[in-house]
């Protein structure tokens, strides 16, 4: 292809991206605060410049083509450099700017990303930031495929990506108002191995998991649900018990008990990225500024 280095079909790549991402024209528009016309052009420039169909168009959005697939990776990675030129540009200047893409997951979004993203912004004014929310098995995978610069995960991390642990996040039994068990102070988990558990669909159960994998008994799963807030409100109505992270249960509206485990259990949560000398400047002073307590202290959060 001839023109990559334009800011027009750098432009053209990114939407591209979005629109594979998305599935959808109208919503890659939206996300980019593009028209929806403007995308259109865009792709079928793009098609027009590589000779090949991208996406093939239907009733309920857009697919990528078999051509477009296989261009996935390399548009990915072209994006992925134009980011960094832009980044070792305003590094030459004395910047810290540019636009860092982060993935995050429910609690730490809730909880952390309003004064993460505020200090940091107080330091460094002409940082921008985009947000990706997913499970843990998704950020991995976008850390991996280079669709974003960090990831907030929990302890072990997948072992081809450097991690920073932040914060040991107590893990806790949740029980409904008047439930038998909640006449004691802390429950061990041969206490709670008896009970029907309610729990997240995969991807999202890593924590619960790791910690039900050392119980003396096989676990009854009786509901797997796809966000906290779901199983949440079925032990509040009396279908079961789970464990959750303590972060997750700040502000929440739901009528429960809640226990600490004995012995303790913890989640670590913290930020993930690939190796160090593979990211950006701007990566790796987010990063560091997420280790200097100074700055933030994720324990008091």
């Amino acid at each position: 292809m001839e023109g990559l280095t334009t800011n027009a079909a750098v432009n053209h790549y990114e939407i591209f991206l979005k629109a594979a991402e998305l599935g959808n024209i109208t919503k890659a528009a939206e996300a980019l605060n593009f028209t929806q016309s403007g995308v259109s052009h865009a792709i079928a420039a793009l098609e027009k410049e590589a000779g090949v169909v991208l996406f093939a168009r239907g009733k309920n959005g857009v697919a990528l083509t078999e051509n477009g697939r296989r261009l996935l990776a390399p548009i990915q990675a072209l994006v992925n450099q134009q980011r960094n030129l832009a980044q070792a540009i305003h590094e030459v200047s004395g910047l810290v700017a540019g636009t860092l893409r982060i993935g995050t997951f429910t609690s730490v979004s809730a909880q952390w990303l309003p004064y993460v993203i505020k200090s940091f912004r107080e330091r460094y004014p002409q940082a921008e930031f985009e947000l990706k929310a997913g499970d843990y098995d998704e950020i991995t995978a976008w850390l991996l495929q280079g669709k974003i610069d960090c990831g907030f995960l929990t302890a072990p991390a997948h072992e081809a990506l450097f991690f920073q642990p932040l914060k040991k996040d107590p893990m806790l039994a949740l029980l409904p108002v008047g439930h038998p068990l909640a006449a004691k102070k802390r429950l061990t988990l041969k206490e709670l191995v008896k009970e029907p558990f309610i729990v997240p669909m995969k991807g999202s159960d890593n924590d619960i998991m790791a910690v039900l994998r050392q119980a003396p008994g096989k676990v009854t799963t009786k509901y797997a649900l796809n966000d906290d807030f779901s199983v949440m409100s079925m032990v509040e109505h009396g279908f079961g018990i789970t464990i959750m992270a303590e972060l997750i249960l700040r502000n929440f509206t739901y009528r429960l008990e809640t226990r600490p485990l004995d012995p303790p259990q913890f989640r670590t949560i913290g930020i993930a990225s690939l190796p160090l000398n593979e990211i950006s400047v701007l990566s790796k002073t987010f990063i560091e500024f997420l280790q200097n307590r100074d700055n933030l202290d994720f324990e008091k959060l």
